[in-house]
């Protein structure tokens, strides 16, 4: 009697956005752990036109919702054209990013060159490990009397934090923080 051998296959077809939910994740609570702290009482009951052709960050939908949902609570009354305020906010950002840093101790992965094919890698042996990625996200705003110029306030700039880290023991979880799960 013979045997008989199958073989198979299964194909699946992912796409990537650019950049991961985590990432996102961190980015966006550390955008709005910064607008939480803003405090601006000029605002209320005002006029309020949020300018944002200062402000260049990669997630800058989500930051223009954070500042208006801010200035909402803050009693402002948002209007969508200049001639129609009392106030002018002027948001900018110093910076919206990640910083990103591993540690560990083991052996780490080796690049074994095989020809006619690449490289090769090992895989890595870590006794321990940890990772952990710092969201940071700074935010100002610049208040302005909208017919005068004249300067009303000035916040920030106020920095905002998401920490995601991982620390792990011969493969084995020890610690684990999502600073941006606990909103």
């Amino acid at each position: 009697i013979g045997s008989v051998m199958v073989l198979g296959c299964t194909a699946v077809k992912e796409t990537q956005p650019a950049r991961t939910a985590t990432e996102q994740l961190i980015l966006s609570h550390a955008v709005i752990d910064a607008v939480r702290q803003i405090e601006a009482d000029a605002v209320a009951g005002k006029k309020v036109m949020l300018d944002l052709s200062y402000l260049k960050t990669v997630d800058l939908e989500f930051t223009k919702g954070e500042l208006r949902d801010r200035l909402l609570q803050l009693g402002a009354e948002l209007v969508a054209d200049a001639s129609m305020a009392d106030i002018i906010v002027e948001a900018r950002s110093p910076g919206l990013g990640i910083n990103d840093s591993k540690t560990m101790v083991g052996i780490p992965e080796i690049p074994i060159p095989v020809p006619g094919v690449g490289i090769f890698k090992t895989p890595a042996l870590p006794i321990y490990k940890y990772d952990k990625q710092h969201g940071l996200a700074g935010i100002s705003l610049t208040g302005i009397e909208a017919s005068t110029g004249k300067h009303v306030f000035s916040v920030g700039p106020i920095i905002g934090n998401a920490v995601r880290s991982d620390m792990r023991f011969i493969g084995l979880p020890l610690y684990k923080n999502r600073k941006y799960l606990d909103r």
